[in-house]
């Protein structure tokens, strides 16, 4: 997808993929015209005609890989998360800060449209005081076991309603109680739920599982990778309340496999092309790259943030104490 998008856009010539698979190396590079293909991260990075990188590898990759494309020197895009906790964040974001380097986070709901305007009516105070904002994404069981043993699920899926309250919130996280589900003896719980105090008195209530069972609608299609991300969003405000949830798309399509109700938001495909918020974030921080400005929309010290508060879930579900969050 990020191919489809980059090798689309105005001004950005897509110049290199690096993929071990040789079949999708070949693939990609005939679908999109790529003049440089390698079979590792490091030829790739190693190429002085890069002006920009961005990764898109596997979780537990992303220090390692992102730390070597930062000693380039070059502006970086990475997928979420940014590290595998939060002192290898804290380690990236210094690095980028003494090479010069733009360190962008790919934290897509900042880009979706529903999101985007229940930001700007907090920001013009339509909510009034902020008294809770719960967040909710239960995804599909077969999916669990690409990542049961690779990644927690926190950095995995919570991430995303992790960086929603703190860029919904716009404050900071001071101390977190959670609590996990293990049926298994995996790296990472099948669910995880967690209560986040903020410093401005909002209360995060955040809920993530690998349990929707098949048969559920499918609102995740392509190629490659299908099944449901039932996620919701709650903000409750002294003035007003908000509700949104993934399921309640107005399209669905019945077969005799089930319901399809395709995600439009995110990531649609439209005349071979991928548009939405995915396209949204890629063009931002390209624009970025080209001009030397941070993003106004992704935050890197807030991706630190949300990794911090990450690694206090996980420390409070281990031990099952509250724990307090230092700046």
């Amino acid at each position: 997808m990020h191919a489809n998008i980059l090798s689309s856009l105005p001004d950005v010539e897509l110049y290199a993929i690096a993929e071990p698979r040789e079949d999708q190396l070949q693939h990609i590079g005939r679908e999109h015209n790529i003049k440089h293909k390698y079979k590792t991260t490091e030829e790739l990075i190693n190429n002085p005609e890069l002006d920009a990188i961005i990764i898109v590898t596997p979780d537990d990759f992303h220090y390692h890989h992102c730390r070597f494309a930062l000693a380039t020197g070059k502006h970086i895009f990475i997928e979420k998360p940014l590290a595998g906790n939060s002192n290898q964040a804290k380690e990236l974001m210094q690095i980028a800060t003494e090479k010069g380097s733009i360190l962008q986070v790919g934290l897509l709901l900042r880009y979706e449209t529903n999101h985007r305007l229940l930001h700007g009516q907090i920001n013009q105070n339509k909510f009034g005081d902020l008294i809770s904002i719960r967040t909710k994404r239960n995804l599909s069981n077969t999916w669990f076991a690409a990542i049961a043993d690779r990644v927690h699920t926190v950095y995995e899926s919570a991430i995303h309603d992790i960086d929603l309250l703190i860029w919904l919130t716009n404050s900071e996280p001071i101390c977190v109680s959670a609590f996990e589900r293990r049926l298994s003896n995996h790296l990472s719980p099948e669910a995880c739920i967690a209560l986040i105090k903020f410093k401005n008195g909002c209360i995060g209530i955040l809920e993530t599982s690998w349990f929707v069972p098949e048969g559920a609608p499918v609102n995740v299609c392509s190629d490659s990778w299908n099944g449901c991300i039932d996620s919701e969003l709650e903000i409750v405000g002294t003035n007003q309340v908000a509700k949104l949830s993934s399921l309640d798309n107005p399209l669905q399509i019945w077969n005799s496999d089930g319901i399809n109700a395709p995600e439009s938001n995110l990531w649609p495909m439209q005349r071979g092309r991928i548009n939405g918020a995915l396209r949204e974030e890629l063009t931002d921080f390209t624009n970025c790259a080209r001009s030397g400005k941070v993003s106004q929309i992704a935050n890197l010290a807030q991706a630190v943030k949300g990794l911090q508060l990450a690694d206090a879930i996980i420390e409070s579900a281990l031990s099952g104490n509250s724990v307090n969050i230092n700046k």
